[in-house]
């Protein structure tokens, strides 16, 4: 084999991915969830390094996190690096037998950076550019920029990349994709458009040129479409969704260049991943293929209150639900790199925690099939911006915190677990015959939120109406792509899903026919894939598929609810209805009860060859009736369903079975009485987890 043949198998093969591992390899599953905390060295006194790294191992966890935002001490100069201290720094974890994961420090670069090269910055919609003394304010498009994180991610990962006791990356620090208008931005986007569209007679087709007169003659007259500079008036919502389009590719180049560099340097036992917001809105992890895996970060209290009472103390239990059902499927394998640890300090109100919350959220994340649950911070911070935000100790530096006493509960219970770990374990039938798939596209996301129509309209509430209607039945959940494979999963929920195209709905068609359940939400198969409304009947293409015409939508006004008549039940409605005509094939399972168009249908349902689809055109006030349906489409099709209170949770996850309680009351789970209860106990009160396995 000649040199240029084997250089070019090797860029086809780096190109491809086939170089990265299979996620699931990178962890044992013996050990189940592998617990950690973060530690800043650069932070603390070099003296009480020894100190604070020895109690770390002493109180149990088994890795810590390094630098994330760390480039001043790592660069302090331009081109002029240090590592000593982080060299320091890892032989004393290494000594203490920590194992560590390792960060790229590109969220915060340093002030000498931005005084030199302000073009590193981004700038936001009022035009504002951002300077230095805060973290992510850095445009990811500008080149600039990237020279010098390409020479940093280098630079790390030749001195760190064969390092042991470093089990894997994080790159870059909950990546949110900020909308950027800087001159760097504008230019990507230009580049970006010319290279999807070819032509700009294509650009304005697409982007409906001949309105208002916004037809361009060349890229280069493109300008960044600037929401906040219009009230009225709107944008052409098709350049909004190009420009979310943009924003989220340019995140994820971002990321999969620097996984790029690291690939090269790094052990092949070293893992890579990055940390989203657990509902990420402008990135799309799923655009993000360098990494081996994505994380999570995760801050449940933040000043609402979910179900009333203490639970504002608590938050949502579908948050964590949420994000490792979302993420873990992507590549198999996620987990919590960032679990909020008591209190915090960012919130509109930043209440306590109720005692046995924390360890809770670890265990929920454990159920939901973490692999490593990690918690920012060890210590309590004395000064800065998050100088309120709680730590595993306080601020002596030494005392356990009520967080951290309850991560130390959950490090003690992990090894009992690991001992009752049964590698032979499979999901129960019973759970697999009710298996769901929840298909989800940001590009819907974003749609949704750009023309909602009414301003009671929210998208991530809408979804978790459907999680809380799924999870009342004790049910597993993935959510996935349109590119994945539908026929694994005996039902479907796709909320919302306003974006279609034929081939999707084909795809959907063949799911049904060869016996899926397909749940179908309000808004959904409105618009084409760019955005646009078909030339047919509202929603044609979709709605013959469904059995019924979509006759209109409406919407009401903050001080009036509409009304649902459903088996016997009256349900309230105020953001959005679909109203429908079905077909002679086509059953009614709700209809409109007041309005101008009282009687007529507002769900509906089909059988389509061994499966069906039913059509839920109502965002009900509180999700009971998208719940009540959902169950009785799980139950006509002849899987066992449970129905555990709003706020409870029972999860299933290699053997175990893992409950947790975020309502006010002491709930009694259906454990049976073949159950072996390995933590806790039932009935389970507010803020606690019981686990158990059934006994052979």
């Amino acid at each position: 084999m000649t040199q240029n043949i084997k250089k070019l198998l090797l860029l086809l093969v780096t190109s491809f991915g086939f170089c990265q591992k299979n996620a699931t390899s990178f962890f044992q599953k013996k050990d189940l969830m592998q617990i950690g905390v973060y530690y800043y060295p650069e932070q603390w006194p070099k003296e009480q390094w020894n100190r604070d790294l020895a109690n770390i191992k002493k109180l149990g966890f088994e890795f810590t996190h390094y630098a994330e935002f760390s480039w001043t001490f790592l660069e302090p100069e331009e081109g002029k690096y240090d590592f000593k201290w982080l060299d320091e720094a890892i032989e004393i974890a290494e000594k203490n037998g920590l194992k560590i994961i390792l960060c790229t420090p590109t969220p915060a670069p340093p002030a000498w950076m931005g005084e030199k090269y302000p073009e590193i910055y981004l700038v936001d919609e009022k035009g504002i550019r951002r300077e230095h003394g805060n973290r992510a304010n850095q445009s990811v498009t500008n080149e600039k920029y990237w020279s010098f994180v390409e020479k940093i991610v280098t630079e790390l990962g030749k001195r760190y990349g064969k390092r042991n006791s470093i089990i894997g990356w994080q790159i870059d620090n909950e990546p949110g994709a900020a909308l950027d208008f800087s001159p760097s931005a504008k230019q990507a986007f230009q580049k970006w458009l010319k290279q999807k569209y070819t032509s700009i007679d294509n650009l304005n087709k697409e982007w409906i040129g001949s309105f208002w007169s916004t037809k361009y003659s060349n890229f280069e007259q493109i300008v960044l479409p600037n929401t906040s500079l219009y009230e009225e008036d709107k944008l052409s919502p098709h350049a909004v969704l190009d420009f979310k389009r943009f924003t989220a590719d340019a995140q994820a180049s971002f990321l999969n260049r620097q996984a790029d560099i690291l690939r090269k340097y790094i052990n092949p036992a070293q893992w890579i991943t990055t940390n989203y917001t657990n509902v990420v809105y402008n990135a799309d992890p799923r655009r993000t293929t360098s990494v081996d895996f994505p994380t999570f970060t995760m801050y449940p209290v933040s000043g609402r209150n979910p179900l009333g009472g203490q639970t504002f103390r608590m938050g949502s239990a579908y948050r964590i639900t949420e994000a490792n059902d979302y993420y873990r499927p992507i590549n198999g394998v996620t987990g919590v790199m960032e679990l909020q640890p008591g209190q915090v300090n960012w919130a509109s109100i930043n209440p306590q925690l109720l005692p046995g919350t924390v360890h809770m959220w670890l265990m929920h994340n454990f159920g939901g099939g973490s692999s490593l649950a990690c918690t920012y911070r060890y210590r309590h911070p004395l000064g800065s911006s998050e100088m309120y935000h709680d730590g595993i100790v306080g601020t002596d530096g030494i005392t356990l915190s009520q967080g951290g006493k309850e991560f130390i509960q959950a490090i003690e219970e992990m090894k009992i677990l690991r001992k009752e770990y049964d590698s032979k374990s499979t999901l129960p039938e019973t759970l697999a015959k009710k298996k769901t798939a929840f298909l989800w596209n940001h590009e819907n996301l974003w749609d949704l939120e750009n023309q909602k129509q009414t301003e009671a309209w929210f998208t991530w509430r809408h979804r978790s109406n459907y999680t809380a209607a799924v999870k009342s039945m004790i049910t597993p959940m993935d959510f996935i792509s349109e590119k994945d494979d539908f026929s694994k999963y005996p039902f479907m929920i796709a909320p919302a899903y306003q974006l279609v195209d034929q081939n999707l709905i084909n795809k959907w068609r063949k799911y049904i026919e060869d016996g899926g359940h397909l749940i179908l939400s309000a808004r959904s198969g409105h618009k084409d894939k760019n955005g646009h409304f078909f030339e047919t009947k509202w929603a044609a293409p979709l709605m013959q598929l469904v059995g019924a015409d979509l006759e209109f939508f409406d919407m009401l006004v903050a001080d009036v609810n509409g009304t649902v008549q459903a088996n016997g039940k009256n349900y309230t409605w105020n953001s959005w209805a679909d109203v429908l005509t079905p077909h002679q094939e086509t059953e009614v399972l709700a209809t409109y009860n007041d309005q101008f168009y009282k009687g007529k249908a507002a769900a509906v349902t089909r059988k389509i060859g061994k499966g069906s689809i039913t059509y839920i055109g109502v965002d009900s006030s509180d999700g009971s009736l998208e719940k009540d349906i959902v169950r009785q489409i799980y139950k006509r099709a002849g899987v066992t369903i449970d129905d555990l209170p709003k706020g409870v949770i029972i999860e299933w996850r290699d053997g175990f079975f893992v409950g947790v309680n975020y309502t006010n009351e002491t709930i009694s789970l259906p454990i049976p009485s073949t159950g072996k209860i390995l933590v806790g106990k039932n009935p389970l009160a507010p803020a606690e987890t019981v686990i158990w396995k059934i006994a052979k």
